[in-house]
């Protein structure tokens, strides 16, 4: 009997022995809140893969491990799920591993084509040689509390093209410390609200409760403005940041929205070895409901943190001068009569052979989703601003223009 025991836990042993370090960039629970960044091995399908005996190093850019306060960088050998540390040989668990502050910053930036009131922000990453990438760029709406526009490219590690600039941190003005405090205050105004949906929605009917509206099943989320696919797997965690989010019925972002997201990043890898495709994405109107006669917007703090009624991106491949914008209205609610007012343009979704799921069984159409809709790009332009015109002002107009086919 101790014979068989003894076999057995032989056995365990020999087979967790074998067992690989898979890191899964997508379950938050799994990973530390400020994940380095795996410089040694390659993410597929949001996950990296070491195999037993593989060394692999972890890296904190510009900033400093938990664990190891003097150092940016770290090598580990995976033992049995766990990762052997170098330095001290211990036995570590991934969670251990964390760096002191996230290695992606979000952070106020000159932005091109974004003027005032709108500001200008970057996410970005300070490598381990004190350079920074930037990954996206984003003209914010401070006063409103919502993105207008963000652009991401899918260029190799979503390295963005900047105009030349300098990164260096000048004294701050007296405007400068202003703006840096009315960030702070929205920054933390946002995080309180979509960290609860709960309450989100509470304080929405609370807001409606005179007007007695029925939102029957429905209710808001904060969902995000650029989609984590749209990244390299080990950059997907950059759309963490709340300035990302954007308050958007449930239906909508389960829906069409998540369709378009998918859609977009499939095209954004499928084209990578043909084309640099610039892909941008924003908000444009304000939600209102109707409550009896009238119709009144949607903010979920006074004046602040609208409800956008259209979401929307453009894929743009600058070579070609070709471009495509997907618009998905964020209204759930919209009655029969009111979608021709609310598709501003003819539709060319049936025509984008690229979009499969958003086409799938026609659920593009279906406004309970998200109704959707395909513009091409001096019809959007003519009625969303919050996309700079001067982008595609070479892309011709009509058909000739519309980015709709698949690159082989």
């Amino acid at each position: 009997m101790l014979r068989l025991i003894l076999l057995c836990c032989f056995f365990q042993i020999a087979f967790f022995s074998d067992a690989p370090c898979t890191i899964d960039l997508e379950c938050m629970e799994c990973i530390p809140d400020n994940m380095p960044l795996v410089t040694s091995h390659r993410a597929s399908n949001s996950s990296v893969v070491i195999p037993v005996g593989d060394e692999v190093v972890f890296s904190c850019g510009g900033g400093r491990l938990l664990a190891y306060p003097l150092l940016s960088t770290v090598s580990a050998v995976c033992e049995a799920g766990r990762y052997r540390v170098r330095q001290d040989t211990k036995l570590r668990h991934l969670l251990e591993l964390g760096c002191q502050e996230n290695i992606f910053e979000d952070v106020l930036h000159t932005v091109e084509h974004c003027v005032s009131p709108l500001q200008g922000r970057a996410y970005q990453v300070v490598e381990a040689s004190r350079s920074t990438r930037h990954l996206a760029t984003m003209c914010f709406d401070e006063d409103r509390g919502l993105p207008a526009a963000a652009r991401v490219s899918n260029a190799a590690a979503n390295a963005l093209r900047m105009p030349p600039h300098s990164e260096q941190r000048s004294p701050l003005t007296l405007l400068g410390n202003f703006n840096h405090m009315f960030d702070a205050n929205t920054r933390h105004a946002a995080e309180k609200l979509y960290s609860d949906d709960v309450r989100m929605n509470r304080r929405l009917r609370e807001i409606f409760r005179h007007e007695k509206f029925t939102f029957a099943d429905q209710a808001l989320t904060g969902a995000k403005l650029l989609s984590s696919y749209y990244f390299d797997d080990q950059n997907m965690r950059v759309t963490d940041f709340v300035s990302n989010r954007v308050p958007v019925w449930k239906s909508v972002a389960n829906g069409n929205l998540h369709h378009m997201h998918r859609d977009v990043a499939k095209f954004m890898k499928l084209a990578r070895p043909h084309a640099t495709l610039d892909v941008y994405a924003g908000t444009h109107g304000v939600l209102s409901l109707r409550t009896g006669h009238t119709r009144t917007e949607v903010f979920l703090k006074p004046e602040r943190f609208p409800v956008p009624k259209y979401i929307w991106t453009v894929v743009h491949d600058r070579k070609s001068e070709k471009a495509l914008a997907i618009v998905v209205l964020n209204d759930p609610f919209v009655a029969v009569s009111e979608i021709r007012e609310a598709v501003f343009c003819e539709s060319a979704c049936g025509r984008a052979g690229w979009l499969l799921g958003l086409r799938r069984q026609r659920n593009y159409e279906v406004p309970l989703y998200g109704l959707a809709f395909c513009c091409a790009a001096h019809d959007f332009t003519a009625v969303v601003h919050e996309m700079p015109h001067e982008i595609l002002k070479n892309v011709p107009a009509g058909n000739g223009g519309m980015l709709t086919e698949l690159y082989t």
